[in-house]
């Protein structure tokens, strides 16, 4: 009996020129909406429930962990960089802070040590426009603790994407021998719950900012 990672191996049809890959398909429940009212978000949110899934998936059936661990550590890695950079720009936006040329290239790189280092000093003074208290530092030195490691064993986004780096051909992950799948999402999912919380609250901020403008522009005719 084939195990359940390789059941789909040899089961379909050859493709054709004539199948078709993108568009809506013949099982409409099976539709995906592409380019929706908030598609930032959809990318955003779809890599941790992806990981997720496959998290769920390891721990409830025992296996396929020595395959299924570079997509479900690249899908919340992918996820709390595509966080970080939403809170760095919606951040800048309600404490009137213009990103430096540095810091754009920051933004268009995947170096997550870096994207924190950017956010972090945001954070507080956003909270406090907000009207909330300053971040507890028990938190922050977590979040520090968190990047570190994800940092550590993959600096660039690609070490669990290809298993060799280019440039010279090395493997991608030299210094690691096991990962618990279970551990691991437990704790992306704190990561990811804590910065998508920040994320929702800043963008809810926005909001208020835009109606009080929109009220003083008024006020002031």
């Amino acid at each position: 009996m084939q195990d359940d990672d390789e059941a789909v191996v040899g089961t379909f049809p050859p493709p054709r020129k004539s199948d078709v890959l993108f568009g809506s398909g013949t099982h409409w429940q099976a539709n995906a909406c592409v380019n929706g009212i908030d598609n930032a978000m959809a990318y955003q949110d779809g890599y941790r429930r992806a990981a997720l899934h496959l998290v769920e998936y390891v721990c409830d059936a025992g296996r396929g962990q020595d395959f299924l661990v570079y997509p479900i550590v690249y899908l919340y890695r992918h996820h709390i960089e595509l966080t970080l950079k939403s809170i760095i720009n919606v951040a800048c936006f309600l404490i009137d802070y213009t990103l430096t040329e540095k810091d754009l290239d920051t933004l268009r790189h995947h170096d997550l040590a870096k994207l924190w280092t950017l956010a972090r000093p945001l954070l507080n003074p956003t909270c406090e426009l907000g009207g909330s208290p300053a971040l507890p530092s028990d938190d922050l030195e977590g979040i520090d603790s968190y990047i570190l490691q994800l940092h550590k064993h993959d600096p660039d986004g690609q070490r669990f994407r290809y298993a060799t780096r280019k440039a010279k051909r090395l493997p991608s992950l030299p210094q690691l021998n096991h990962i618990n799948i279970r551990d691991f999402g437990i704790a992306l999912e704190k990561l990811a719950d804590y910065l998508d919380g920040l994320d929702m609250w800043f963008g809810d901020l926005v909001e208020a900012k835009a109606v009080y403008q929109a009220k003083y522009a008024r006020d002031r005719l």
